[in-house]
C-alpha cells in the first residue's frame, strides 16, 4: 500500500506517485478521460458547424442565415464552458455554470426552431449539458422531461411531421441520458479514488500505531531491565566485582534477547509466551529487590492470542512495578476458568493518587481508556504509568531515581490488545494499597477465533 502522500483538490493528502496522477491506474483513467473529452469536443464542433458551413456560400446573407451562423458560434463557446469543461471534482459546479445552462438550452432551442432538423444537434447538446449538470433524483428527471418536451413542442409547432417529431424527441432524450450517466460514472470513479486514498491513510496510521505499540511492548521491558542491571553493576563494581560481572553478563543476555525479539517483530514472527514472561518477570523483579509471588496453574492450554495477551500483561505490569511502584512485594496471579482467563499484577508500592478512580477498558477498543487519567494514568504515560511521577528508590536495590515520568503508551496499547479479543483492562489502586493491573478475556468469541496476536490481514510466518 502506498505511503507517499500529496494534496488532493480538496486539500486532503492522497497517494502520490507522480505530478499528474496517483498511480498507474489513475494515470490510465486520467489519460482515457482526457482523450475522450478531446474526441467529444471535436465531434460536437464538427456536427454543430457542419450545417452552418453551406450558409457561408450563400450571398447575400439573410437574417435567418446570419442568426444561424452567429448563433452556432456562440453556442459552441457556451457548450465548451458547460458540457466540455473539465471539473476538478465531478458533481460540483460553479454558480456561473448554472447561469450559463438556461442560456445554452434557450439558444439550442432557438437554433433548432429556426434551422429545423439540420440543427437538432444543437438542442441535443444543450440537453446533454442539462443531463451532466443536474444531480440524481428529481432534478435529473425534470431536466430530461423539459428538454424532451421542448424538442417535441418545437417540432410540432414548426410542422416537421410526426416522424421528425419522434426522432427529435428521441435524440434529445438520448443526449441527456448519455451525458447524465457519463457524469454519474465520473463522480463514482472520483469517490472510489478518494475512498482508496482514505483507506491508504487509515492503513498507514494503523501500521504506525502497531509498530509503536510493538516497539514499546518489546523494548520497554528489556531496556528497563538493562538500565536496572547496568546501574546496579556500576554501584557494586568497587565492593563486589563478582556481583558486578554477573550483572553485566545478564545485561548482555537481555540485550541479545531483545535484539532477537526486535528482529522477530520486524519479520512478524514474534509470539510472546506466558510461561516465558512469568519466569522473566520474576527474575527482573528479584533483580530490583522486589519479592515476587507467582500464582499460576501448573498446566494449562490457551489459544495463542490469549496466551500472547496475558504475556504482554505480565511483561507490562512487571516493567511498571520496577519503574514506578517503589514496592517491596509484588504478586502475579494467573486465573483460568472454563470460560475466562485473566492476569492480575499487584504491588505494595506508592499506588495512584488517592482521589483517583479505576480506569477500565472494555470491548469498546482504545477509546475506552480515554478516562485513564482519572486513575493516575498520565494520558499515555509509559505502560502502567498510572504511577508515573510517583517513582522513588527501588526497594532493596539501593537504586534511587531509576523511575520517573515517562511518556509512552503501555496501558493504551495493552487495552487495545484486550479490546481486539473482547477482553477488559482495569487499572487502579489495589485493595490493600499499591497498584493493581488486571486483564481478563473470555475464551470464546474473538479470543477463540484469533489464532495469533498479529494485525488483521497479516499472516504469521512459521519460525
Amino acid at each position: 500500500m502506498m505511503v507517499n502522500m500529496r494534496l488532493t483538490s480538496r486539500g486532503k493528502p492522497g497517494p502520490e506517485s507522480g505530478p499528474d496522477a496517483g498511480d498507474d491506474l489513475d494515470t490510465g483513467v486520467t489519460g482515457l478521460l482526457r482523450y475522450r473529452r478531446l474526441v467529444i469536443r471535436a465531434l460536437v464542433v464538427i456536427f454543430l458547424l457542419l450545417p452552418a458551413a453551406p450558409l457561408l456560400r450563400s450571398h447575400p446573407l439573410n437574417a435567418r442565415d446570419l442568426f444561424l451562423i452567429l448563433g452556432t458560434l456562440a453556442f459552441v463557446v457556451l457548450v465548451d464552458r458547460t458540457v466540455l469543461l473539465p471539473m476538478p471534482e465531478p458533481g460540483r459546479y460553479a454558480r456561473w455554470q448554472w447561469v450559463l445552462l438556461p442560456i445554452t438550452v434557450a439558444l439550442g432551442a432557438a437554433l433548432f426552431a429556426v434551422g429545423h432538423m439540420g440543427w437538432i444537434t444543437a438542442l441535443a447538446v444543450a440537453s446533454a449539458a442539462v443531463g451532466r449538470v443536474t444531480p440524481d433524483g428529481r432534478p435529473a428527471v425534470l431536466g430530461l422531461v423539459c428538454c424532451t418536451g421542448i424538442a417535441v413542442a418545437i417540432s410540432a409547432a414548426t410542422g416537421l411531421g410526426s416522424g421528425n417529431t419522434v426522432i427529435a424527441g428521441a435524440v434529445v432524450a438520448l443526449g441527456n441520458l448519455l451525458a447524465h450517466s457519463a457524469e454519474r460514472r465520473n463522480v463514482l470513479m472520483y469517490r472510489l479514488k478518494e475512498t482508496r486514498a482514505e483507506l491508504a491513510r487509515a492503513a498507514v496510521a494503523e501500521e504506525r500505531l502497531r509498530i509503536s505499540r510493538d516497539l514499546h511492548d518489546l523494548l520497554g521491558h528489556s531496556l528497563s531491565l538493562i538500565t536496572l542491571k547496568a546501574e546496579l553493576a556500576g554501584r557494586v563494581i568497587g565492593t563486589d566485582p563478582d556481583r558486578a560481572a554477573k550483572e553485566i553478563a545478564e545485561v548482555e543476555t537481555v540485550a541479545r534477547r531483545s535484539l532477537a525479539e526486535v528482529r522477530q517483530a520486524v519479520t512478524s514472527y514474534r509470539q510472546p509466551s506466558l510461561a516465558a514472561e512469568l519466569v522473566s518477570s520474576r527474575r527482573m523483579l528479584a533483580s530490583a529487590g522486589i519479592e515476587c509471588q507467582v500464582r499460576a496453574p501448573a498446566a494449562y492450554s490457551l489459544p495463542p492470542a490469549v496466551d500472547a495477551l496475558l504475556a504482554w500483561t505480565v511483561r507490562e505490569g512487571a516493567t511498571n512495578i520496577v519503574r514506578h511502584a517503589a514496592a517491596r512485594h509484588a504478586e502475579i496471579v494467573i486465573e483460568l476458568t472454563g470460560a475466562e482467563a485473566s492476569a492480575c499484577l499487584s504491588d505494595d508500592g506508592a499506588g495512584p493518587p488517592k482521589d483517583s478512580v479505576p480506569a477500565v477498558a472494555g470491548t469498546e477498543g482504545p477509546d475506552a481508556v480515554a478516562g485513564a487519567p482519572a486513575s493516575g494514568v498520565a494520558g499515555g504515560t509509559d505502560g502502567g504509568s498510572a504511577l508515573a511521577g510517583l517513582a522513588g528508590p527501588v526497594a532493596g536495590s539501593g537504586l534511587a531515581g531509576l523511575a520517573g515520568p515517562v511518556t509512552g503508551s503501555g496501558l493504551a496499547g495493552l487495552a487495545e490488545r484486550a479490546a481486539r479479543l473482547g477482553g477488559t483492562l482495569s487499572a487502579g489502586a489495589g485493595e490493600r494499597g499499591g497498584f493493581r493491573l488486571r486483564v481478563s478475556v473470555l475464551l470464546t468469541g474473538p479470543a477463540a477465533a484469533a489464532e495469533t496476536d498479529v494485525e488483521p490481514g497479516r499472516e504469521r510466518m512459521p519460525s
